[in-house]
């Protein structure tokens, strides 16, 4: 009896520690465009592989054949997309298992679609909105928000003085969020932080929106999330960068954040500067960024 006391109480330990609540970002290359149409076998292996609850995704451009995707080949999972996605019609979207998670609301937050105008609640601007959904965890019951970004690209001043204006419209809107009593909020998607890596004044402002959030990056503990050509395009090496965040605070729906990882040509490469052929089919036709994912296990 006192065994089988000590191995319920093991294996008690043991299944408590295990992801109570997985959470996914990923930039799916403008999925299905009509110039580089997606390698969607490869896309279903992989979001199989990362088997996570909820997955914010990006730059869905063709959504009639996205949403004929997840029905036909991801059957345990729910999708709802964003109306606008800037000028290159790039939708933002959250994909969940509808046994794990259920949809209560979701709206569009136009603020980010041109951080030098006010757009009204009709109108898209020319880069995307932040999407803005309310949910509920069917085990715990509590609800949650997440907020999908896909922020300004580019490494130039422009492209910083538009990015870091939406660094601050994030910051209010989750404020915003706060002050109606949301407690568990989280943010996901291709923050574009271009200079994360080399630590300049765009990492400086990206880590003055955290201390604003009160909340933590996966980032901290990655080595990248996408590769580009590098900074010299005629060497056939392609460059690691981070770029794709998940941010979250130190208590989500009672859980802590653990085990971040990043998955597909990125783990395959261990984030190292390589060719466009080692990265392989990921990477040639399905996305040049990876998934990114954090567990969420009970404190």
């Amino acid at each position: 009896m006192k065994f089988l006391s000590v191995l319920v109480g093991y294996l008690f330990v043991i299944t408590s520690s295990h992801a109570a609540f997985k959470m996914a970002s990923y930039n799916i290359r403008n999925f299905d465009s009509k110039k580089s149409p997606t390698n969607k076998i490869e896309l279903k292996k992989i979001i199989n592989s990362l088997n996570a609850d909820f997955i914010t995704v990006e730059e869905i451009v063709n959504t009639s054949s996205f949403k004929k995707f997840v029905k036909n080949s991801l059957p345990g999972y729910q999708i709802a997309l964003s109306r606008c996605g800037g000028g290159g019609k790039q939708k933002i979207g959250f994909l969940f298992k509808k046994s794990v998670v259920k949809l209560i609301n979701i709206y569009e937050d136009n603020r980010l679609s041109d951080p030098t105008n006010v757009m009204s609640d009709l109108g898209c601007g020319r880069l995307r909105p932040a999407l803005v959904g309310v949910f509920s965890h069917v085990k715990t019951k509590k609800k949650f928000v997440v907020v999908g970004l896909h922020l300004k690209a580019g490494g130039n001043n422009s492209s910083f003085s538009k990015r870091w204006r939406q660094y601050e419209i994030v910051s209010d809107l989750v404020d915003e969020l706060k002050q109606r009593n949301h407690k568990n909020i989280i943010l996901m998607g291709d923050m574009n932080t271009t200079g994360y890596s080399v630590m300049n004044e765009d990492y400086n402002k990206f880590q003055d929106l955290l201390v604003d959030l009160d909340m933590e990056t996966s980032g901290e503990e990655m080595l990248c999330t996408s590769y580009w050509g590098g900074t010299d395009r005629h060497d056939n090496i392609e460059e690691a960068s981070i770029l794709d965040h998940i941010i979250y605070p130190d208590n989500f729906l009672g859980f802590r954040g653990t085990n971040v990882k990043v998955h597909s040509h990125c783990l395959a490469q261990k984030c190292s500067n390589t060719s466009a052929a080692s990265l392989g089919v990921s990477y040639s036709s399905v996305s040049d960024h990876c998934p990114i994912s954090v567990n969420f296990t009970q404190k």
